[in-house]
Formats: C-alpha cells, structure tokens, sequence
C-alpha cells in the first residue's frame, strides 16, 4: 500500500470508531433519561440533562461500572 491509502484507510477506521462512539453516547444518554422519566423525574431538569451528558461521554465506563454491580 502507498502512504496515502494508508492514510486513507487510517481516515477511514477513526471515522467508523467514532461512528461507533457516538451511537453508544447516544444510547446511554437515551436510557438515563428514560430511566429518570420511570423514576418520576421530569427528564427536562438541567440537573438530569447534565448527568445524562456527562454518561454519554464516558459510557464505556458506565457499562464497565453496571457490569461489576
């Protein structure tokens, strides 16, 4: 391979990773918002807005932390 493909594909590979980042942010933002919601707490709250964005940045941390509950 020539250094541009290689380029290119390492291009490629970080988009797809952080394709897959944001879905898994978004998802974890979306379950605890809605687990507040089940709760009885209103989801709209800068409180639980902020919890809910600060999980979604560090998800991988947050399904490590539910995993050894």
């Amino acid at each position: 391979m020539t250094d541009t493909a290689t380029s290119a594909m390492r291009r490629w590979v970080w988009l797809v990773v952080l394709c897959v980042y944001a879905a898994g942010a978004a998802a974890d933002m979306a379950v605890h918002l809605a687990a507040d919601v089940r709760a009885g707490e209103s989801w709209h709250d800068p409180a639980n807005l902020a919890v809910a964005f600060s999980a979604g940045l560090f998800w991988p941390a947050d399904l490590i932390a539910s995993l050894l509950r």
